[in-house]
């Protein structure tokens, strides 16, 4: 299983912890508010940009492992995005479009292992084709001017039509390089 969240000082009376859920939400006063609620907890002050959260609390009325069971509870039924375990350090705006480009690589791998030398296209290149185009597609702004549009353009008018898989793999190549490099641009950090 998983941990939530990290301890990041532990004096008594005061918790701070780093816990990635945090990027992820908007209603941070709401959560402040629910946990100031509980019984010897004073204040809670979140610091979403660093994922930190701090407990303030009377260690005469509520002990530390009643407050981190809170929290784990709280932030693991608060959990939805399938893609949190295994993209933790990227931004969440950005995992669909790494999950968007994994699936396109996968199904170009695969028409490669399905291709056959002078054969003529079947379902699944198209399905790259039309992945790849939606992938490339679906990211960004100004769409055009994005370099995994313009290899993409430029390798169709270069490699040819007949060749859609090379044309598809390396305008996902491109697509992938521009995805690496907006993540280091927006990385979450890890303290």
């Amino acid at each position: 299983m998983q941990a939530t969240f990290t301890i990041v000082h532990d004096i008594p009376g005061r918790l701070r912890l780093i816990i990635p859920a945090l990027y992820d939400k908007k209603e941070h006063g709401q959560i402040q508010d629910m946990f100031t609620s509980i019984k010897g907890i004073q204040k809670v002050n979140i610091e979403p940009a660093i994922q930190s959260m701090t407990v303030h609390y009377s260690k005469d009325v509520i002990n530390r492992k009643i407050i981190l069971r809170f929290i784990s509870l709280f932030f693991k039924q608060t959990q939805f995005d399938p893609l949190d375990n295994i993209m933790i350090n990227i931004a969440p705006a950005q995992r669909k479009d790494f999950f968007r480009s994994l699936v396109t690589g996968i199904l170009i791998l695969l028409a490669y292992l399905n291709n056959k030398p002078g054969s003529v296209p079947g379902m699944l290149d198209y399905a790259v084709v039309i992945s790849t185009a939606y992938t490339v597609l679906s990211h960004g702004e100004n769409k055009l001017r994005h370099p995994d549009v313009l290899t993409g353009i430029v390798s169709m008018l270069s490699i040819g039509a007949g060749n859609i898989l090379q044309v598809a793999m390396v305008t996902w190549a491109v697509n992938v390089l521009e995805l690496l490099n907006d993540s280091n641009k927006k990385r979450i950090l890890p303290f």
